[in-house]
């Protein structure tokens, strides 16, 4: 009798344990991706959100100039906003602000060419690849 209590105690620690961690899995935070273009108060620019997470949005800044601040801006063959013929780029690196700071409705107007599509992707892909990297590093260095 005694060996079944233990044994069933057992289990049911096992299974809290089991339930414990997917309940961990299953309400960890991602990011919400967003795929949107909205105006940045901030800079004046339009801006390509593709991720908002704990009141912070990622994204990517829109401009017409070939530099910014000395470095090189990545050129679009097609200027995303309907109606423009003149030379769009994409800043370089990631926009990370408070989502308060970007307007309240979407640019309608706004949307990239298929042939600036691959870009915008590798772009975003090679920014979640070296913050995933930057992340594994400081779990190492605990």
């Amino acid at each position: 009798m005694e060996k079944k209590d233990k044994n069933n105690r057992q289990r049911e620690d096992a299974m809290r344990r089991l339930i414990n961690t997917l309940l961990k899995i299953i309400n960890k935070k991602s990011g919400k991706v967003r795929n949107e273009f909205r105006y940045n108060n901030l800079t004046d620019h339009p801006n390509y959100i593709f991720e908002e997470s704990d009141g912070k949005s990622k994204s990517l800044g829109i401009t017409h100039r070939d530099q910014t601040f000395g470095k090189k801006n990545m050129p679009l063959k097609h200027n995303p906003e309907d109606g423009k013929s003149e030379s769009a780029y994409i800043r370089n690196g990631i926009i990370s602000q408070k989502s308060k700071y970007y307007g309240a409705t979407t640019l309608p107007n706004f949307e990239f060419s298929p042939e600036d599509m691959p870009n915008v992707k590798s772009k975003i892909r090679n920014y979640k690849k070296r913050r995933k990297r930057h992340k594994k590093g400081k779990k190492k260095g605990k």
